[in-house]
């Protein structure tokens, strides 16, 4: 349910908050008092398209703010919040839209900006608002279709059907998607395989790279390293005319050994004296074979190869815009598209057979389905025509029409119509075609009713519903609306009297002047308040009209 509405600067209303109970509300008041404004209002909030010329004339910004309070959450309402990451805890939405002057909007559920677009989706499923011809979902094509799959000769059918064509559409749609990338890798049949032999030709291999950089770095530096390997030598074996490293550090010893014949504490270095020299002759060894092998293999074709390749490398790179590692990523891609393309016929039948057999299973429960429709729409149509009956359409008659579609779609093997006869002898037309809010009102009431108990929208809102109507059929409309309060909240613009009395909250709509302007009210009436105001409603303020008022009012607490 609605539990409160507030409004700020929206044309006639300068600020307003309205606090609503369960069951049945009514609001009243004379013509041009401003109920249709706000009606305008609730519309605005549930996503209907606003002007800029709403805000109230001397301010910059319009406000509306809605607290909806729901016993259940819907699972089509509870998937639409999901999306859109609406955090949902208690029950409790809470929906804020402001509309500037330059034509900007804000809009705001539970805190978290939304667009337009997903608050009148989340609005359809919180309230049906029937009133002027834009705001009526009865003329919306979709409302039909969802109407008649909620009856309970059709529900499972539409379930079962509506899960195999979700099936069928993602297997049709896997093979429309590999028919569009394979036309596009044959395309470039010639380019890939171009590159991937460009790429293959090279025989990389991981971080081949950085070994070839390490290794056209040592052979770059030979004449330094051969210098310093060199010098090394010179002063191990010694200078010319310089005894060498060897022979000193055998002289040392020499002069250890007759040390330790007066000292025992040269021992140890005795033996350290011996280690120097093999470590000396290894040494030796090492810088003699180092410059050696590096004279080999200082090749200068075996440098300019090494160059050669990392040029290449390179070029590769620059080419493809990546790091060498991802080259032969990209190698393995490029086999793996060839492959693809060579493959493609086998893949592309499996995908085909997919779709046949969606498609066969589909068609199976798209026939189910209209016949589940056919027959629960025979039901539903008498029941319908039956309840017209009481609301004003003497001799009218309600048929559901079945559209057939040219192939499988969201809604089946047909879309659905709905079409009324509204007078003996006249054709049935497509409800479009009827001009009456009222009428059009009042018919969804009929179906509102009937549909008690499989209706997800806990909302209802009527406005007009008694344009034309008074009498018997003003009674018959209030019995419809306060039956229909009972497992819906239900919100009516009204000048009967009959509707107003059977009200369980009654708000007067009323005008009056504040700073010399213009502004819309909203009241709240007490017990005495409200038989002050179907007074009014029945013509007359005197002590008759008053009683009457009385025993209308007290006749609802009987019931």
């Amino acid at each position: 349910m609605i539990r409160e509405l507030s409004v700020k600067n929206f044309a006639l209303i300068k600020k307003l908050s309205i606090e609503f109970g369960k069951g049945f509300s009514i609001f009243t008041g004379e013509t041009g008092a401003g109920k249709s404004i706000l009606i305008g209002a609730i519309g605005i909030l549930l996503g209907e398209r606003a002007s800029s010329e709403l805000v109230r004339s001397g301010y910059t910004e319009t406000e509306i703010n809605g607290i909806f309070e729901l016993e259940t959450v819907s699972k089509p309402l509870s998937e639409q919040l999901l999306n859109a990451d609406i955090p949902f805890e208690d029950n409790t939405l809470i929906i804020r839209r402001v509309i500037l002057k330059n034509g900007k909007n804000r809009i705001y559920i539970n805190q978290t900006p939304i667009p337009l677009s997903t608050l009148k989706t989340i609005g359809n499923y919180l309230v049906d608002l029937h009133g002027q011809h834009e705001h009526q979902s009865l003329l919306r094509q979709e409302t039909a279709n969802i109407l008649i799959n909620s009856l309970p000769e059709v529900k499972s059918a539409w379930e079962k059907y509506y899960t195999s064509y979700k099936d069928f559409v993602a297997a049709k749609t896997d093979l429309d998607n590999f028919d569009k990338k394979a036309a596009d890798l044959k395309q470039k049949h010639d380019l890939i395989e171009f590159q991937y032999n460009e790429l293959a030709n090279m025989k990389l291999t991981s971080d081949e790279e950085n070994a070839l950089k390490e290794e056209y770095t040592l052979l770059s530096s030979v004449t330094e390293r051969l210098k310093c390997v060199s010098d090394i030598n010179s002063i191990i074996e010694g200078k010319e005319g310089e005894a060498s490293l060897e022979r000193q550090l055998i002289q040392i010893g020499k002069n250890l050994e007759s040390l330790q014949k007066f000292d025992s504490s040269a021992t140890p270095w005795i033996n350290d004296i011996e280690n120097l020299l093999t470590l000396l002759s290894e040494l030796n060894r090492y810088c003699s074979s180092y410059s050696s092998n590096t004279e080999t293999t200082a090749n200068p074709a075996h440098i300019e190869h090494i160059n050669s390749r990392l040029a290449k490398i390179q070029r590769l790179k620059r080419k493809y815009n990546c790091s060498f590692n991802d080259l032969i990523t990209k190698q393995k891609s490029l086999k793996e598209q060839l492959s693809s393309i060579e493959n493609s016929e086998s893949d592309r039948s499996l995908l085909e057979e997919k779709a046949k057999q969606t498609e066969k299973i589909c068609r199976v429960n798209a026939e189910k389905l209209s016949g589940a429709r056919k027959k629960g729409t025979q039901k539903f149509d008498a029941i319908i025509t039956k309840q017209m009956e009481h609301l004003g359409f003497t001799g009218g008659k309600w048929k559901t029409a079945f559209i057939p579609e040219p192939e499988l779609s969201p809604n089946g093997l047909e879309s659905i119509l709905f079409e009324v006869q509204t007078n003996i002898g006249e054709p049935f037309l497509p409800l479009i075609k009827i001009a009456s809010g009222g009428e059009i009102s009042r018919l969804m009431l009929a179906i509102k009713t009937v549909l008690t108990g499989y209706d997800n929208i806990p909302i209802l809102i009527f406005d007009e519903i008694d344009a034309g109507i008074g009498g018997i059929l003003a009674k018959e409309v209030a019995k419809s609306l306060y039956s229909l309060s009972k497992s819906h909240q239900v919100l009516c613009i009204s000048h009967l009297h009959q509707i107003a009395s059977i009200a369980d909250h009654h708000y007067r709509v009323y005008k009056t002047l504040e700073d010399n302007r213009t502004i819309a009210k909203v009241q709240a009436l007490s017990d005495k308040e409200k038989i002050e105001e179907i007074s009014r409603m029945l013509g007359s303020d005197s002590t008759i009209s008053k009683k009457h008022a009385e025993e209308l009012l007290a006749n609802k607490k009987n019931k």
